[in-house]
């Protein structure tokens, strides 16, 4: 089985927390379906003797194109590719764009999974963030969804500027009530060189804190659990069956094509695994779409080791260290992870190795200690 990502890079303008590759240029988005078209061919190859269970439109704003476009490309992946009849087709749309006619409209070329980046209920919360829809806007999107689709995720955003626990609480009430089948969410960060990063370095914001962000996740774990999600990965909540299929392979390590500028790749070849990216640029991108990979590695030993332990950690099935001494030379020391226990970081039975709801909040930097020399030696 394998996924396939295709990234749409336009959005009406930059939020301030964003710095995810994007333009504004909509009249380019012909020019770019003809490029996206000669990328997906000439990679077809990769993916020969693969099943693509999961499509997967991210961006950018995905909703900016018609339904007629997405069925362009709908069209060309099963022309190109062996696509199963019970794939999982996501798309990314904002509240600003969904109407019920263009939901209907995505349901009848084949979209079955709608992402709504909602962020928030709140409209100060929104201004904030600078979107450009409103809290209104968030409550009516999902439920137009939630009408036209039995399989609906919405994305939210916590530890903002003065947001407080209870803020937050009313937020994940709000989401719950409106029944998605799944739920992300993400604590606020600040990128470097994006306009918040600029706001809070002049002292017009402030930055996000930690601690509290820490406290928000925790609430966010307990209510969402006692609601009947399943937290399964780091940010990810669904209610049972409707775990998000494609972001799951990209944890399971199953190969995926990512198609369009900014797009990363991972596939598995007779020389190896490999992971390549393509360019940020559009305007490269356009030029030469089948000439775009600007990063390509071969994964080593060690790498796929550290990606096993990186990727497994952040789900709540943890790792299984039996199953890694099998897969792998390396030799791991099970009594390394007893600090890490003791702090009620990391749970361990049998072989399995779990992060705890506290440990969930420090995700990355166990997985480090885990990493480190003195926890996992090389054989």
């Amino acid at each position: 089985m394998a996924g396939l990502y295709i990234h749409i890079p336009f959005c009406r303008r930059r939020c301030n927390y964003c710095d995810f590759y994007f333009v504004t240029n909509s009249a380019l988005i012909d020019q770019f379906l003809a490029a996206l078209s000669h990328e997906l061919t000439s990679r077809a190859y990769l993916l020969t003797n693969e099943l693509i269970e999961t499509i997967y439109f991210g961006g950018g704003t995905p909703s900016m194109l018609s339904a007629a476009q997405f069925d362009f490309i709908l069209t060309l992946a099963s022309k190109t590719f062996r696509v199963s009849p019970t794939a999982e087709l996501t798309l990314e749309a904002n509240p600003e764009d969904v109407t019920a006619t263009y939901l209907a409209d995505l349901a009848r070329v084949g979209i079955n999974r709608i992402s709504l980046g909602v962020q928030s209920f709140n409209d100060a919360k929104l201004k904030l963030l600078t979107r450009e829809h409103n809290g209104a806007q968030s409550r009516k999107t999902v439920e137009l969804a939630k009408h036209r689709f039995n399989n609906v995720s919405v994305d939210l955003i916590f530890g903002t500027d003065g947001e407080t626990l209870d803020d937050w609480t009313t937020e994940l009430q709000t989401a719950v009530a409106l029944q998605p089948e799944h739920l992300s969410t993400y604590s606020l960060t600040v990128e470097p060189r994006t306009l918040l990063d600029k706001l809070i370095r002049r002292g017009k914001r402030q930055p996000p804190m930690e601690s509290l962000q820490a406290e928000m996740f925790l609430v966010a774990m307990e209510f969402l659990r006692h609601n009947a999600y399943e937290h399964y990965e780091v940010s990810s909540f669904g209610k049972p069956n409707f775990h998000s299929r494609h972001n799951s392979a990209y944890w399971n390590r199953t190969p995926y094509l990512g198609v369009g500028p900014s797009a990363h790749s991972f596939v598995k070849t007779t020389d190896g695994e490999i992971r390549f990216a393509n360019t940020p640029s559009l305007k490269d991108y356009l030029a030469a779409p089948t000439d775009s990979i600007q990063f390509k590695e071969r994964l080593s030993e060690e790498d796929i080791f550290n990606e096993s332990v990186l990727l497994g950690l952040r789900q709540a099935k943890g790792i299984d260290v039996d199953d890694l001494r099998k897969k792998f030379n390396f030799a791991v020391s099970l009594s390394q992870l007893t600090a890490l226990v003791e702090q009620g970081l990391l749970t361990k039975e049998s072989s399995w190795v779990r992060l705890t709801d506290k440990g969930f909040t420090l995700a990355d930097e166990i997985a480090a200690e885990l990493l480190a020399a003195s926890h996992f030696t090389f054989a």
